[in-house]
């Protein structure tokens, strides 16, 4: 299972606290600004032209993606440590910290691929990058764990490895149950300091307990994405 072979890298946990600090602060901040805007437009209709409502909108969506591109390294040495062992091999943070630099220039065009969408895809990518298309559907979970493990400095040999391997079921449960956890602690905490059950539980905890609960599940996820590979014959196998 997923949950003890993440349990017993402590490698993968020190990603995780790390990675969760980062996003905290970086969450903390968006939403101050978001708040800003937010406080302006109550105290000011006319605020910005009255704009102020979408630029609130177009602040947390900013936010999120800030946020995802933030965890990126950090899932990748969940990821690392995790794949080294499920395939019972040791895994030190400080060759982790080392696998995952060493990931970062392709992992920074792998992200270009994933940006590609139709319509930008022909200004973005250039005729050395991978294109969306020659992913396996399903398959593009691999390719992060294919990196770090096995294909640093060669993200078409890690898409190669990736497309390898079957796809399976269990990630959508696994999101589900670890979102669903987190937003009845989330909504359970705000709503308890609401009514006065858990007096000092306001917006910005029940907001802390979100993010980090989205930490965790992001955690998990790389960790299932890890193992799956990591336990995969990828020398030969599916692909289409």
């Amino acid at each position: 299972m997923v949950v003890s072979v993440y349990l017993r890298s402590p490698v993968a946990v020190v990603w995780t606290l790390l990675g969760g600090v980062v996003v905290g602060a970086l969450a903390a901040g968006g939403w101050a600004v978001a708040a800003t805007l937010r406080a302006a437009a109550a105290a000011n209709p006319l605020f910005l032209g009255g704009l102020v409502e979408l630029l609130y909108l177009l602040a947390l969506l900013l936010v999120g993606l800030v946020l995802a591109v933030a965890w990126l390294p950090f899932g990748a040495g969940v990821a690392y440590a995790v794949g080294r062992r499920a395939r019972g091999r040791p895994a030190g943070f400080r060759t982790s910290v080392t696998a995952v630099l060493d990931a970062v220039e392709e992992g920074a065009r792998w992200l270009k691929t994933r940006a590609a969408v139709p319509g930008v895809a022909e200004r973005l990518l250039t005729e050395d990058d991978v294109a969306p298309a020659e992913v396996v559907t399903g398959c593009r979970a691999f390719v992060v764990p294919a990196l770090v493990l096995d294909a640093p400095d060669a993200l078409e040999r890690a898409v190669d490895r990736a497309n390898r391997v079957p796809p399976r079921s269990g990630r959508e449960r696994l999101w589900a149950g670890c979102l669903g956890v987190s937003l009845l602690a989330a909504g359970g905490g705000y709503l308890g300091g609401t009514v006065g059950i858990a007096p000092g539980v306001d917006a910005s905890v029940a907001g802390g307990l979100l993010v980090a609960g989205l930490v965790l599940t992001a955690a998990l996820d790389a960790a299932w994405r890890a193992e799956t590979y990591a336990t995969e014959d990828v020398t030969e196998g599916f692909r289409t």
